[in-house]
């Protein structure tokens, strides 16, 4: 599976809730790009979290030990919010079709912390409906807990619930006990959804706690958090009156292309010579090409063993080139290599200091032998 690489650091973009609509960032999953993956890196001691508007998609989260950390693949959800706990290293947020999709939809962008919006009231019990919030005390004694949660019929809800410190796993799970998301292992101290209405189950089970801890869960409408549900756009009008046409060929025939200019070039985890090296294209071979940096000098291809960067120089470009999605990924270039000369003479003059101290030492050691016989010669004389 051919997957686009996109990569994200938290501190570097804005604030701005993904989870809005906004179609010009919106990255479009079909047969030539079934999935896309989003490295996600935090300084150490800090956290973020990263927003996904989703449609027809699913959505996996891994460690940087490649075990999985989050999933859902449920298409009541439509969006989601991940909060990274600190200090739990390097993440990959993969998102690709639901099985059967021909295609699916998804906007992504990374935020400060956990967006917590709408008016709650506090309420006693383990069952909220919207505009409704309860908290989850938690020790070692009681390390979990399970909340209810209703949304009406016909209506999307954000529901939100925060547990840091917690380590904790989580899993949602609809009136039939169907799951629809859950996380693992304590790296997410914070989730969102936005969903449709139902009956849900939010089930929260901290590990380690050594001290008593307070999760939240809370429940408002769509509307209220902010959130606009993301429309997938409608099928383009020759296809829509053609229903017959041969969708994947038509694609494959508009699709830009980059077609290898030299005799080899190195294909990277991002645009720049700091990135490290995934592979190697070679003299005249295509690649599929997803989207370009910001500077316009870096393209993102498809490979058979994922996607990767090369630089716009080693190739030209053929097909449908014009309005490439642009991806906010830092350009980032190695420093010149650090040489240290050593001159052939310089070793000789070392070689030279070295004998002169050895025949001074010898030297020394010889006076102080001399010295040894003059004290000798003095002791006869007085004998």
């Amino acid at each position: 599976m051919k997957h686009l690489l996109l990569t994200l650091f938290v501190l570097l973009l804005g604030t701005l809730s993904v989870l809005a609509q906004d179609n010009a960032n919106l990255i479009t999953l079909n047969d030539a790009t079934p999935a896309i993956d989003a490295v996600i890196t935090l300084p150490p001691d800090t956290s973020g979290a990263v927003s996904l508007a989703i449609a027809n998609a699913a959505v996996k989260m891994t460690d940087a030990n490649n075990a999985v950390v989050f999933y859902t693949a449920d298409p009541r959800i439509h969006a989601i919010e991940l909060n990274i706990a600190p200090n739990t290293g390097a993440h990959t947020l993969t998102v690709e079709r639901l099985p059967g999709a021909p295609e699916a939809y998804v906007r992504l962008v990374a935020l400060p912390e956990l967006t917590v919006g709408g008016a709650v009231t506090l309420t006693n019990g383990t069952a909220i409906s919207l505009n409704q919030e309860v908290y989850l005390p938690l020790d070692a004694n009681a390390p979990g807990g399970t909340t209810s949660v209703s949304i009406p019929n016909n209506t999307v809800g954000v529901v939100t619930a925060v547990f840091l410190g917690a380590h904790a796993t989580t899993q949602l799970v609809d009136d039939s006990g169907v799951v629809i998301a859950q996380s693992t292992d304590g790296h997410i101290d914070g989730v969102s959804y936005a969903l449709d209405g139902g009956r849900y189950a939010f089930t929260l089970v901290g590990r380690g706690l050594t001290r008593p801890i307070v999760a939240s869960v809370r429940a408002v409408s769509a509307e209220e958090a902010g959130v606009t549900v993301l429309e997938a756009p409608t099928q383009p009008p020759s296809l829509a009156t053609n229903p017959t046409a041969n969708t994947t060929a038509s694609t494959t025939a508009m699709a830009c292309k980059a077609v290898v200019q030299r005799s080899s070039v190195n294909l990277r985890s991002g645009p720049g010579t700091a990135y490290s090296v995934l592979g190697y294209g070679y003299y005249n071979e295509s690649y599929l090409v997803g989207g370009r940096n910001p500077e316009n000098n870096w393209i993102v291809v498809s490979t058979d063993n994922g996607s990767a960067w090369m630089a716009l120089s080693n190739a030209s470009l053929q097909g449908a080139c014009e309005n490439l999605t642009v991806f906010n990924v830092p350009l980032r270039n190695m420093d010149a290599a650090q040489v240290t000369v050593i001159r052939n003479d310089d070793k000789k003059d070392d070689k030279k200091t070295d004998d002169k101290k050895r025949n001074k030492d010898d030297h020394d050691d010889h006076d102080d032998h001399d010295d040894h016989d003059d004290h000798d010669d003095d002791d006869d004389d007085d004998d």
